[in-house]
């Protein structure tokens, strides 16, 4: 028989234990191998040898390498920008709709959701196809002259991105939106503010913490996403994680594949890092 005080304080530590032991099988086992095999040497009839060296990583700063992931970067910002400018908005617009209109654009949305990558993929190729999509009904029409399939391209390629983004970062304004202090709005409106700049100037500034956050989570998500570039990208459009995909399952160069993720993965934490300290520095000092 032990104390029951003691069984009341230890439950919530052995619940704690679930997530964490959760959290250490399937991500930082996996992660503390890569890293591990980050080290190894090719092994040209497998694909490592237990070793230690540097040489995966000397390799990084290559031009090829160096350029690749500047591009991944470039792709990834511009992508979560886009998704947010868009989705914000649409978002503000359907929460002030009937409950009718907003149960049916959730569905929506939420139905976008379930679709994978691939399947979304292939829907954007054929309407990007000069024999079957938008380019013939352009061409049909009589407003283009020479229709040409419009992907692969990096233009495709984004519209991929934001077919992807769009619902989720939506369904995440959503709770926020829904219960805003709209009397602050309609206060400005009544004063004689336009209604956008009532947007760019009241409605922005009090989301400004959930727009960073649906930046950095769009921005993370798109640094990780394979099918799209491969599907609608062109190869000089091609993000790291193709490259790395190349490098580990196409030439069977495991130790330099996670060599590169590694170097990602440290890349993102301080992109993250610098964010999160930048928009902390900044609340302390409007608080002061």
């Amino acid at each position: 028989m032990g104390d029951p005080i003691m069984k009341g304080k230890a439950v919530p530590h052995m619940i704690g234990l679930f997530p964490l032991g959760m959290m250490s099988l399937f991500f930082l086992a996996p992660l503390a191998f890569m890293v591990v095999v980050s080290f190894y040497e090719r092994d040209p009839l497998g694909f490592y040898k237990v070793a230690f060296v540097w040489d995966n990583y000397s390799k990084f700063f290559s031009s090829f390498y160096y350029v690749i992931s500047l591009r991944s970067l470039w792709s990834a910002s511009l992508g979560a920008v886009i998704v947010v400018l868009l989705a914000f908005p649409a978002m503000y617009i359907i929460v002030d709709m009937s409950r009718r209109w907003q149960l049916f654009w959730v569905i929506l949305l939420l139905s976008l959701m379930c679709l994978s990558e691939v399947i979304i993929g292939f829907a954007w190729l054929i309407l990007f196809s000069e024999n079957s999509g938008i380019p013939k009904f352009l061409g049909w029409a009589g407003l283009w002259e020479d229709p040409r399939s419009l992907s692969p391209s990096f233009g495709a390629m984004m519209v991929g991105y934001v077919t992807l983004g769009f619902s989720l970062v939506a369904l995440m304004f959503l709770p926020q939106l829904a219960r805003r202090d709209r009397s602050i709005e309609e206060a400005a409106l009544t004063l004689g503010t336009p209604p956008m700049r009532v947007f760019s100037k009241v409605i922005l500034p009090n989301f400004k913490a959930g727009l960073i956050s649906a930046l950095v989570t769009m921005f993370v998500y798109f640094l990780g996403v394979f099918v799209m570039p491969t599907m609608l990208g062109r190869p000089q459009d091609w993000n790291m994680t193709v490259i790395i995909t190349d490098k580990a399952v196409g030439d069977a160069n495991m130790p330099l594949g996670a060599a590169l993720s590694v170097v990602m993965l440290i890349f993102t934490l301080i992109i993250i890092g610098s964010l999160a300290y930048a928009s902390r520095t900044r609340e302390q000092g409007e608080r002061s």
